[in-house]
């Protein structure tokens, strides 16, 4: 498979990390799909962006959260251009909340669009990618660390590396499975500075990442081919600091 046949499916592909991952994955040549749930007029100026730039690129909207919506957006995706090779599962959601407030209904939304939707549209890809298919999922340094109020967010993200891991042994030699785990890209909008400037005193590199950071590593492990099954830090260091 060469560079400039593959195609990209990105979930949540419309803003912030998402997009520079759709525009990485461009700029080497694939031609991308771009998911939205409701970033929809952002996912469609990023597609004419990188079709004015001589790329090809198709827009696919879903709310990932209702049990059908994968198998939809899979269907949709592998239409648009005629094959799948590469799905990036970045879209997420971001329940924080005080451990002892946090509803039933929280804890649903988080598995829902971190844990249950990356999976099945992992299976659903899965059928259709040839030999050499790679699934990359963003999950989070938060799923290696016990913090009470985003605790939900971090199960979460932690049942994604288990299901990579999984994925990984039950798809190879065929399809490759790794992740991604992003330390702080952009910080929560309720921090402080001082909030900030005390999470990064625990960064060996002293700053947080940008969202080209985490691009880089999933291409990266896209081209990697005798890589399987990892989760791949990108957290600054902060991981061997904790």
């Amino acid at each position: 498979m060469t560079v400039a046949s593959r195609v990209t499916l990105v979930t949540g592909g419309a803003r912030r990390v998402g997009a520079a991952i759709v525009r990485a994955c461009a700029r080497r040549g694939d031609a991308v799909v771009i998911h939205a749930a409701h970033s929809v007029d952002e996912a469609e100026a990023l597609a004419r962006e990188l079709r004015e730039a001589g790329g090809r690129a198709a827009v696919v909207t879903a709310d990932l959260r209702h049990p059908d919506a994968p198998a939809r957006l899979i269907a949709e995706a592998h239409a648009a251009f005629g094959r799948l090779d590469v799905l990036v599962n970045s879209a997420a959601n971001f329940v924080h909340a005080p451990l002892m407030a946090l509803s039933v209904a929280q804890w649903d939304e988080a598995f829902a669009l971190n844990a249950r939707a990356p999976f099945f549209l992992a299976q659903g890809a899965a059928r259709v990618m040839t030999a050499g298919g790679v699934i990359v999922n963003i999950v989070d340094h938060l799923a290696f660390e016990t913090i009470p109020s985003m605790v939900v967010h971090g199960a979460a993200k932690a049942s994604l590396v288990h299901v990579t891991r999984t994925l990984a042994r039950a798809l190879a030699p065929s399809v490759r499975v790794n992740a991604v785990a992003p330390g702080l890209v952009a910080a929560p909008d309720d921090w402080t500075d001082e909030e900030e400037a005390r999470f990064l005193r625990q960064v060996p590199l002293g700053r947080a990442g940008t969202a080209g950071d985490v691009a880089d590593a999933v291409c990266w492990l896209v081209d990697a081919p005798y890589v399987t099954g990892v989760v791949l830090p990108v957290d600054g260091g902060r991981g061997v600091a904790r």
